[in-house]
């Protein structure tokens, strides 16, 4: 991991956050953050604890049909240094799936491909429950006739079609994965090809043919989607992460004295992570602004008390997984050798 980028990359998003506070007015939103209750605070951090150790049983859970995967100790330690590259990494569902793969193949015997095709299924069921979440919550939102004038019902109506398209392109593509039809025989023609430009190349000694990787990173995916019983405990501890997640907001609205907030902290927090598509870290500063701008245009909060709420939001979930996982990085990376199966 490249320390200096990734210094710079935090900074930026820090900055973003700045300026978005200090944008909205930075007196008003600390002397929210100054009144809130502790007992809801306390409550924020410790389900934002409960998100990652959920959301590591999801991993594990799909990890047990590989051969070779880690269990215990070997698959802790890992997976939170892994979901620390995730966190402080651009784009760290993409990039740091890779880390957290090698690190996990690194403590066991499974081959990086095999834990990558895990952690692959892990985010797809992540990103899957987060659309369903915020589908209960714009329902029940419709529902309890929350939505007063038209142009916030168009704003739920647009975010939730966003969302439910994404779901259905990322389902599909799943389905054309773990199938051997015509996406896999593409993309392994596609792979062959590269072996075929990389041979010979005077850069490039005793390559490791990619055809090679990407069959076993497919046929992984088979053996695990094989496992049915396995896929339906994984979505449903899922689930039960996204429902998680929406804990953390609701607490802070209580915190903040904010009341009958919990609808639109389940519609809300899951919509906000697509401010994650930004190129920063953790998509902070894009998450933040995504959501400030739900609170104000579908809850009718204050500027004010909707930067307090998501600045609430994100310390108990992201900034606390940081410190958490990078605690387990640390650690990892001052033993310089495997760590120990129990």
């Amino acid at each position: 991991m490249r320390r200096r980028q990734t210094l710079v990359g935090l900074a930026i998003a820090l900055a973003l956050v700045g300026l978005l506070v200090y944008g909205v007015g930075w007196q008003e939103v600390l002397a929210l953050l100054s009144e809130a209750k502790p007992q809801y605070v306390a409550g924020a951090v410790l389900a934002g604890g409960g998100i990652l150790l959920v959301r590591g049983l999801v991993l594990e859970r799909l990890l047990r049909p590989v051969a070779g995967a880690p269990r215990g100790v070997a698959f802790a330690v890992p997976f939170l240094a892994g979901y620390f590259a995730r966190s402080v990494l651009p784009w760290g569902r993409s990039t740091g799936a890779p880390v957290m793969a090698f690190l996990l193949a690194a403590n066991s015997d499974a081959e990086p491909e095999d834990t990558l095709a895990a952690i692959s299924l892990a985010e797809v069921f992540a990103f899957l429950a987060s659309i369903i979440i915020a589908l209960a919550g714009g329902l029940l939102y419709l529902d309890i006739d929350l939505l007063r004038t038209e142009e916030t019902a168009s704003t739920v109506v647009y975010s939730l079609s966003v969302g439910i398209l994404a779901g259905l392109i990322v389902a599909g593509t799943v389905v054309g994965l773990t199938r051997d039809g015509y996406v896999r025989r593409l993309m392994t023609r596609g792979a062959r090809g590269l072996d075929s430009l990389l041979h010979g190349r005077p850069r490039v000694r005793t390559p490791d043919p990619v055809s090679r990787r990407l069959e076993n990173f497919l046929r992984t995916l088979g053996t695990v989607g094989a496992a049915r019983r396995t896929l339906v405990v994984a979505f449903a501890l899922a689930l039960s992460s996204w429902f998680i997640n929406v804990l953390p907001l609701y607490f802070a609205f209580l915190a903040l004295g904010i009341e009958g907030g919990f609808v639109l902290a389940l519609l809300c927090a899951p919509l906000a992570s697509f401010g994650g598509i930004l190129p920063l870290p953790g998509g902070t500063g894009g998450i933040e602004t995504v959501l400030v701008s739900l609170l104000v245009t579908v809850g009718g909060l204050s500027l004010e008390s909707a930067t307090a709420s998501a600045l609430l939001f994100r310390l108990s979930t992201y900034w606390l997984h940081v410190t958490v996982c990078g605690a387990g990085a640390w650690y990892l990376s001052i033993r310089g050798k495997r760590t120990i199966t129990v």
